[in-house]
């Protein structure tokens, strides 16, 4: 899955996504941060969170 998103992403020089839970560990895994002091942050109305 990473490797096919790099395959058209990889050069760009930005790249950000949504990790939730265990996610954020295989995410950082692959070289993603948390980028600066930033937060996430949304307006969410479901119930599975």
């Amino acid at each position: 899955m990473m490797e096919a998103m790099q395959s058209i992403y990889g050069g760009f020089h930005q790249q950000m996504l949504t990790a939730d839970g265990e996610a954020v560990k295989f995410y950082q895994a692959l070289g993603f941060e948390r980028a600066g002091k930033t937060e996430p942050m949304w307006i969410y109305s479901g119930n599975e969170h």
